[in-house]
C-alpha cells in the first residue's frame, strides 16, 4: 500500500481557538497556577481559565506563530491563541505539526505582525488516523526528552569546562 501524506484536513476541524482577555498587568507573583504569555510563565493567578491540555500560539509581536505544549491547570494572556483537540486528534500530534507549519502567509501588519485563526484555520494538514498520531506524539515526545536530558550534559559539561580553565590560572 502506498501512503500519500496529503494534506486531508483543514485546521479548524481538529481544533477548537478561543483567546483570553487577561493582560500581563493582572497577573500576581504567587499564586496556584501559572498564567503564560509570549515568554513563557509570566506570574501566577488563583483562578485559571484552561484544564488539561493545550496548545498556545503567540498571535502578534515579534514571536508571532511560536507555538508551545501545556498540560495541566493555568491561564493564558491575550498574546496568545489557545488550541484544544476535538474529538479523535491528539493535540500533541498537532501541537508537533504546528510547531513546523508555515505561519508566514498568514501574517498581516507590517509594524506588529499577526495571525488569525479565522485565517490559518482553514489551511489543509496531513491528520493520519488517531492510532497514528499518538504514535507520532509519542515518538517525538521521546526524541523532545532526550534532546532535552543531551542539552543538559551539554550545559553541565560547559560549566565543568569553564570551572576548570579558571582553576588553571589560579
Amino acid at each position: 500500500m502506498v501512503r500519500s501524506n496529503k494534506p486531508n484536513v483543514r485546521l479548524y476541524e481538529c481544533v477548537e481557538c478561543s483567546s483570553s482577555t487577561q493582560q500581563e498587568s493582572e497577573v500576581c507573583e504567587q499564586g496556584a497556577y501559572p498564567v503564560y504569555g509570549a515568554n513563557g510563565i509570566v506570574g501566577y493567578l488563583d483562578d485559571y481559565n484552561t484544564e488539561g491540555e493545550a496548545v498556545y500560539i503567540i498571535k502578534d509581536g515579534s514571536g508571532v506563530g511560536t507555538v508551545s505544549y501545556v498540560t495541566g491547570k493555568c491561564s493564558a494572556t491575550g498574546t496568545l491563541n489557545t488550541l484544544q483537540a476535538k474529538d479523535g486528534y491528539s493535540l500533541q500530534y498537532l501541537y508537533y505539526l504546528l510547531k513546523v507549519f508555515n505561519f508566514e502567509p498568514y501574517k498581516t501588519g507590517m509594524a506588529i505582525p499577526h495571525i488569525y485563526f479565522k485565517d490559518y484555520g482553514k489551511a489543509k494538514v496531513f491528520c493520519p488516523s488517531y492510532t497514528e498520531q499518538l504514535q507520532y506524539a509519542r515518538l517525538l515526545s521521546a526524541i523532545d526528552s532526550k534532546l532535552s536530558v543531551e542539552k543538559n550534559t551539554l550545559r553541565n559539561l560547559s560549566l565543568q569546562k569553564q570551572y576548570l580553565l579558571r582553576q588553571m590560572f589560579i
